[in-house]
């Protein structure tokens, strides 16, 4: 069968419409709890584990993430601490405020600019750039498309797709869990 160039225009219409409807919206969870309280849930003692997966979806790291997070003022300070399955660690520490747009906005030392976060329902969104430190030490920047989806108020899955100019490169998915309330109330380190 042959298609005339209307059929063709129109057929490429119906799979571009298709396919653009398969992306994720926070707009789809906005009325599913439980509801996001940021500040609530990384406030104190968590411990997260998960793993990273190339293109292809095999697996090339593990991990173990110690954080204890700190809020004062409407303001967060989030401490990381990963222990890598090959012996490497790394540390990253977060500081975190909601805008007053309602976007949540994040810097670290390896972003680039800040993380933009908006929450809707049970789901978060962050969006940025980060200076990725390789095992080889070498350090290539990438992008972040990282959803966070509370199962309840003390746990959540978390899957970040990695890119690099648009290209898929891989994925970051983590199970985090609160293990315990703020022990210090040291202040948080401002902007």
């Amino acid at each position: 069968m042959t298609l005339s160039g209307g059929h063709w225009r129109g057929l490429m219409l119906s799979l571009m419409l298709l396919l653009g409807g398969c992306g994720t919206s926070l707009d789809a969870y906005r009325d599913q709890g439980p509801t996001w309280d940021l500040a609530r849930f990384f406030d104190g003692k968590l411990v997260a584990h998960g793993l990273v997966t190339d293109r292809s979806g095999e697996v090339t790291s593990r991990f173990r993430v110690e954080m204890q997070g700190r809020w004062r003022a409407g303001k967060g300070e989030l401490f990381e601490q990963f222990y890598f399955d090959d012996g490497r660690q790394q540390t990253r520490t977060w500081y975190l405020r909601k805008g007053d747009d309602g976007h949540w906005r994040g810097t670290a030392s390896d972003v680039v600019g800040e993380a933009v976060g908006k929450t809707a329902g049970f789901a978060l969104n962050w969006r940025y750039q980060l200076d990725l430190t390789l095992p080889d030490e070498s350090v290539v920047r990438v992008s972040f498309d990282d959803w966070m989806y509370l199962l309840d108020q003390d746990r959540l899955i978390n899957r970040a797709e990695i890119s690099k100019f648009g290209i898929y490169l891989g994925e970051v998915i983590l199970y985090i869990e609160r293990t315990g309330p703020l022990v210090t109330p040291e202040a948080v380190t401002p902007d």
